[in-house]
């Protein structure tokens, strides 16, 4: 393959359509960073965990393209001819959530009656049916 400084001219290049074609290696390159950058939040205690989705829309559409066509008839220029084909597109989002949790506990438990005044809630101590000798 022809290589063109960094990238790869894969236009005359036959390929398989699989994940480990070229076409698909920007794609999986960020995907990989983001497993990355995760990795060392979370390893570095910043996040407690991290999601990483990856959306991939597929689509073949019909494309055309034009192709001259030389004429068999000497000074007639030549005409043009559409080539129908259905080619490969697509599309990747890569989503990275990463999940942090402040969480304060507090609890209160009251040995109280809670009674609705009048709209007014309010803790009451509970009465004892029994007579104390000291009441």
């Amino acid at each position: 393959m022809v290589q063109i400084g960094e990238k790869e001219d894969l236009s005359r290049a036959v390929l398989n359509v699989d994940l480990n074609s070229p076409i698909f290696k920007t794609m999986i390159r960020k995907l990989n960073d983001q497993i990355k950058k995760v990795l060392i939040k979370v390893y570095n205690e910043e996040f407690e965990s991290g999601d990483i989705s990856l959306k991939l829309t597929l689509t073949v559409p019909t494309q055309y393209k034009d192709f001259p066509v030389e004429s068999n008839i000497p000074g007639e220029p030549p005409t043009m001819k559409t080539y129908e084909y259905k080619a490969l597109q697509f599309k990747s989002n890569i989503t990275t959530t990463l999940k942090k949790t402040n969480k304060i506990d507090n609890e209160y438990r009251s040995e109280k009656e809670l009674k609705n005044n009048d709209g007014e809630f309010v803790e009451v101590p509970i009465e004892d049916p029994q007579i104390s000798l000291f009441d």
